[in-house]
């Protein structure tokens, strides 16, 4: 297992994500890769201790710890059903509720 250090103070919080991510991969692929972003949450996560990430430029997925954007000092109220979209090379992150 890799790990990343991400300094989200770096990034900026941004509404355009989850649109870029249904027009690169069409909608019913990027509510796929949603779906299983929160599944591996549900298989290996720590209810309120981690939250799911997909990387908008590979639909690749992880898991990172929420103890990490506290630290950053964002202010996320994390659900269920909640996954942050991230984007590495435009420096932008989404948080994404789905809905059940």
């Amino acid at each position: 297992m890799k790990t990343i250090q991400i300094e989200f103070s770096k990034y900026q919080s941004v509404n355009f994500l989850w649109s870029e991510l249904i027009e690169d991969y069409g909608f019913d692929k990027a509510r796929k890769i949603v779906s299983q972003a929160i599944d591996l949450q549900k298989m290996n996560g720590r209810k309120n201790n981690t939250m799911p990430i997909i990387f908008s430029g590979t639909g690749g997925l992880a898991l990172i710890p929420t103890q990490m954007l506290e630290k950053e000092d964002l202010k996320i109220s994390y659900k269920v059903n909640q996954v942050l979209i991230f984007n590495i090379k435009r420096k932008s992150f989404q948080i994404l509720n789905e809905a059940s």
